[in-house]
């Protein structure tokens, strides 16, 4: 999607807030506030925490404003704000479940969100719980690599730049959790074959 004209870009409008311009950064809340909702949605199992979590994530981020550098992109910055903020209450959840049940149910089952409400790529066919038992099976990157790609639109690059890792480890990555994926719902549902069908296009990405 190409940027409106004349639209002042994200890391300006962040210089702009470091520079005293308070109006600026309400501006970025506008622009980040439902897609960073929707990325927090899937590390933790209600809606008031995900908003928490972004509430932290723009306060840390006012607080880190002097360390942003400028010639990095600012999308990335703010997700990988998010990103350690998520993953800081996954170890959270994980030990209050450990402690509430007294035995190990997995990081995956302690912090499923409910399906994005636009998925991508055939995940509309899927019914919630059915979307849910396949991600279940995934790693938390993984899961992570599944939601950027499918549910927010991340090219390759992008999520190899969050995750601080090379473009054929998220592609390595990526065909994994499809596999995965694709052997969950053959083995609970035959719906799922075409699924996984669809699901193999993206692998080559």
């Amino acid at each position: 999607m190409g940027r409106e004209p004349n639209r002042i870009s994200d890391e300006r409008l962040f210089i702009r807030y470091s520079r005293g311009d308070t109006d600026a950064f309400g501006e970025l809340m506008d622009r980040y506030a439902v897609r960073l909702l929707r990325y927090c949605r899937g590390f933790v199992p209600s809606e008031d925490e995900a908003e928490d979590l972004v509430q932290e994530t723009f306060m840390k981020a006012i607080r880190s404003a002097d360390s942003y550098r400028a010639s990095a992109r600012f999308s990335t910055w703010i997700y990988t704000i998010a990103r350690n903020l998520c993953f800081d209450r996954l170890k959270v959840l994980k030990t209050r479940r450990r402690l509430w049940e007294g035995r190990e149910q997995g990081l995956v089952e302690t912090t499923m969100g409910q399906a994005p409400a636009e998925p991508d790529a055939g995940l509309e066919s899927l019914s919630p719980a059915m979307l849910e038992a396949a991600l279940s099976t995934l790693s938390t990157l993984e899961q992570e690599t599944v939601r950027l790609t499918f549910f927010s639109g991340w090219n390759t690059a992008q999520i190899a730049e969050l995750q601080e890792c090379s473009r054929a480890t998220v592609r390595v990555r990526r065909f994994k959790a499809l596999e995965k994926m694709r052997s969950a719902l053959l083995s609970e549902d035959r719906d799922g074959i075409e699924f996984g069908e669809e699901l193999k296009r993206h692998e080559g990405e």
